[in-house]
């Protein structure tokens, strides 16, 4: 299952980069989704990456995100993504993160797979999709916000407040 979103970022394409892959272990500082998040020390980051991955406490419990590329010219970062609360039936997620200049804007596209195991795929991945979709949505809502205004939701304020 692959789902794709774009948006446009009213944001310099350095800035968007920056929140999502300079400063990728602090996910938790603008996502609603994710309460906690720091690096992820066993994993050696690329070349010109600041970490290798991360480590999040996010609505669907523990998630150990490991980055599997990393460019920063191009403007790519792609990761996988183990949640220990997932299904047997999901057997990969993976994300990708790609961000293209367009005058004082930012595309941001983000492709999101799940992998899961026949006959799950067709008898719950309907469900499972829309569940992904609400999630990617909302991580786009809040980049935007964040990358636009330096400020977060806020529902995601009132949980860092709380």
């Amino acid at each position: 299952m692959q789902i794709e979103r774009t948006l446009q970022a009213s944001a310099p394409t350095e800035k968007v980069w920056y929140i999502l892959a300079e400063d990728y272990a602090n996910v938790d500082r603008w996502a609603r989704a994710v309460q906690k998040s720091e690096p992820n020390t066993n994993v050696a980051p690329f070349s010109g990456a600041t970490v290798g991955g991360r480590i999040c406490t996010a609505s669907i419990g523990d998630v150990t995100e490991t980055i599997q590329e990393y460019d920063a010219a191009a403007h790519v970062l792609t990761y996988d993504a183990h949640a220990k609360a997932m299904p047997f039936f999901v057997r990969k997620l993976s994300g990708r993160w790609a961000l293209t200049p367009k005058l004082d804007e930012t595309e941001v596209k983000l492709t999101f797979e799940a992998d899961l195991m026949p006959p799950f795929d067709w008898l719950m991945g309907w469900a499972i999709r829309r569940q992904f979709q609400t999630a990617i949505n909302e991580t786009l809502e809040d980049l935007k916000l964040f990358a636009e205004t330096g400020t977060v939701h806020p529902d995601k304020s009132a949980a860092l407040a709380a």
